[in-house]
């Protein structure tokens, strides 16, 4: 049996990463106070259609235990559950049944009673597939349901249920399991199936899982399979073609100190071992996004040229994704790090230092006499803008401009230029953008937002995000345009550099001009 379903959590407290939802679901029971419809929305292999299923469990058990919120595992209802054979909890795969003939066909079952529980169960998996005709059909018995069915959704893209479906049921956000809950279950699993292996062997599933419990779980059958159940940290960075972390930091101090050589070598190595570059790629945003907020760097100019090198591995990992050719979307993106490097004014010369000791410690006096030498420049503006708020109400149409005039920096300016404002409405902002921004967006970010609004006289204003598979008039888009003169020019840089010289001669393959692409975000 894959290790995915032999320890598939059979109580809630086996669930790990979803306390929350845990504990909400506890209090659903203890107080009898049943909605019409819950729904379970998150990534892959975080748990969703397992906290329907133990939900649906605890719904019927004739003996669960409300003092310590669980099933008891014993009774027929309980183990006909554990067995997906009980008649009264329906699962529905909504990817293959979209249709609304299908849904059709499962409402007229909602008028009967249930045949061995209390509740009749309507689990639907990928509820998001479903056509709007469905959705319409499933409408009408959400809003006046029987008192013993009760609808359990489960879906990935939450964005795509209808609003009069979501309206109408509580919904539950499941996260991403951390890091250090999911090594935690790995060792687990691996004592139990009496299966060798290391922390570092561990801590590379663990990445690869992504904060998916059934991703490690399915990763580790693969080692085990390929291990023959001596897991070794070398034979499963061979598996999945990964590197050692430390990799990633050699690349990044080859393109600090503006060795052509030594990049060169590294990403000839990369494509000699045929390694993955959606790690690659990974890692070289987590390690930029570390250096941009570690707040240590000694000098502005190179946290902004950190910011240069995120875009670039931004817009690399999208082209890759448009294009399919991720090892040359990411030895561009080297490149491109590694000429502007080279070429810029204030490019980074050796590796980024961290601040002295004796820096950090200056007395507040020092502080305010340096701001008192170079403030005129920069508040006078601010104070401008503030005088400006009773004039200039945000809106769409012009945030492309406020964003500009904002004081952010370092990854929340990265995250934000890449998300479209979509309205404004009580004080409150509605951004829209895609996963791969909206995931890595910090509670950190979202303040340093609000303030830097605060210091251009605009209070008060909270955020919500939305996903979504493409965005437009995003500041990063502007940027780009108004740029596009500009790329061409250092698009032909590029070309006839005397670095692609060097790369031809020891990487043994030339970028020609058609290889170089100039896409926007999310085009």
């Amino acid at each position: 049996m894959a290790l995915a379903n032999k320890y598939r959590p059979n109580s809630f407290s086996e669930v790990i990463g979803q306390e929350n939802t845990v504990i909400a679901l506890r209090n659903i029971i203890k107080n009898q106070s049943f909605h019409n419809g819950y729904i379970f929305s998150g990534t892959r292999g975080v748990g969703k259609t397992t906290l329907g299923r133990l939900f649906a469990k605890a719904l019927n058990c004739t003996n669960y235990d409300v003092e310590k919120g669980e099933t008891c595992n014993v009774c027929n209802n309980c183990v006909e559950v554990q067995k997906n054979s009980h008649l009264d909890l329906i699962e529905i795969d909504a990817a293959s049944r979209t249709g609304v003939d299908d849904m059709r066909e499962l409402l007229d079952s909602v008028q009967y009673r249930p045949s061995q529980g209390k509740y009749k169960v309507y689990l639907i998996d990928e509820v998001h597939m479903l056509s709007s005709q469905s959705f319409n059909a499933m409408l009408k018995t959400l809003e006046e349901p029987p008192g013993h069915v009760i609808f359990m959704l489960a879906t990935t893209e939450a964005n795509k249920i209808p609003k009069t479906i979501v309206s109408r049921c509580l919904q539950f956000n499941l996260k991403l399991v951390s890091d250090e809950l999911i090594a935690e279950n790995l060792k687990r699993v691996f004592t139990n199936e009496e299966v060798t292996t290391d922390d570092k062997s561990v801590d590379l599933l663990v990445e690869l899982a992504k904060g998916s419990v059934r991703d490690s779980l399915t990763l580790a059958d693969q080692a085990i399979s390929h291990c023959d159940g001596n897991l070794t940290e070398p034979e499963i960075s061979k598996l999945h073609g990964v590197l050692d972390i430390s990799s990633t930091t050699k690349l990044f101090e080859a393109i600090f100190e503006n060795s052509v050589d030594d990049v060169i070598n590294e990403i000839r190595r990369y494509k000699s071992l045929d390694v993955n570059y959606d790690i690659l790629f990974d890692r070289a945003l987590s390690f930029l996004h570390s250096k941009m907020i570690d707040g240590l760097l000694s000098d502005e100019e190179s946290a902004q040229d950190l910011h240069l090198y995120y875009q670039f591995f931004t817009n690399g990992l999208i082209d890759a994704k448009q294009t399919g050719n991720k090892r040359d979307c990411f030895d561009i993106a080297v490149l491109r790090c590694l000429t502007f490097s080279e070429d810029s004014k204030n490019s980074l010369k050796k590796k980024p230092k961290l601040a002295k000791k004796q820096e950090l410690e200056k007395p507040q006096t020092e502080k305010q006499e340096l701001n008192e030498t170079s403030s005129n420049e920069v508040i006078k503006p601010l104070d401008e803008a503030s005088e400006e708020k009773h004039d200039v109400k945000i809106t769409p149409d012009n945030w492309l401009e406020i964003f500009n005039r904002l004081d952010l920096s370092g990854p929340s300016r990265a995250f934000f230029s890449n998300l479209q404002l979509q309205k404004v409405e009580e004080q409150k902002f509605f951004f829209r953008g895609t996963n791969l921004f909206v995931e890595r967006i910090s509670e950190g970010d979202i303040n340093n937002l609000i303030e830097s609004l605060k210091r251009l006289g605009y209070e008060g204003y909270t955020i919500e995000f939305e996903s979504t598979e493409s965005v437009n008039n995003t500041p990063s888009q502007d940027w780009i345009k108004k740029r596009e003169i500009d790329i061409q020019e250092f698009k032909k840089e590029i070309i006839s550099s005397e670095l692609l010289v060097n790369f031809k001669e020891n990487f043994g393959e030339e970028i020609t001009e058609d290889r170089i692409t100039i896409t926007d975000h999310e085009e």
